[in-house]
């Protein structure tokens, strides 16, 4: 019952929110409206574009002294650097002959097992652990009173 209401809560819901977004309408104006007013033409500006170098090219004419006149470069190169020049032969990679052969790594050492007894140890036997020490150990540990309903469990489960 439940289930249906609330899915029909939700779906009225969704319509309502959906409707009124389709629905919405546009008062139209009263007047209309005022025509654009133009404006006196002004005299035609240079709009090309205008290149203005800023203070940091002459901070930097001013700290650095300036190049010998033999610096200066060029719009082309000289006729005689003009050709491109061929590229230095590599140098062949070194022949199997000429390689030194690696030494031989040793190989490394194999150690023998430890021999293990034919017998195992006997183990040191404690006091077997009861069932009650487990309650014990709640009420020493746990916080439990004696009297109280997770000791009357433990001892339920585990015996007296």
């Amino acid at each position: 019952m439940h289930g249906t209401r609330t899915t029909a809560k939700i779906l009225v819901g969704a319509a309502v929110a959906a409707l009124t977004g389709c629905v919405a309408v546009d008062t139209p104006p009263t007047a209309p409206a005022p025509a654009p007013v133009a404006e006196t033409v002004r005299p035609g500006q240079d709009v090309a574009p205008q290149i203005v170098e800023g203070p940091a090219l002459d901070a930097l004419e001013a700290a650095l002294p300036a190049p010998p006149p033999s610096a200066t470069p060029r719009a082309t190169p000289p006729p005689d650097t003009r050709r491109r020049e061929a590229a230095p032969a590599r140098p062949a990679a070194p022949r199997a002959e000429s390689v030194p052969p690696r030494p031989e790594r040793p190989r490394p050492e194999t150690r023998p097992l430890p021999e293990l007894p034919a017998e195992p140890a006997e183990l040191p036997r404690n006091a077997p652990v009861s069932r009650t020490d487990v309650c014990d150990l709640g009420e020493r540990f746990g916080g439990w009173a004696p009297d109280s309903d997770p000791s009357r469990i433990c001892h339920g489960a585990y015996g007296p």
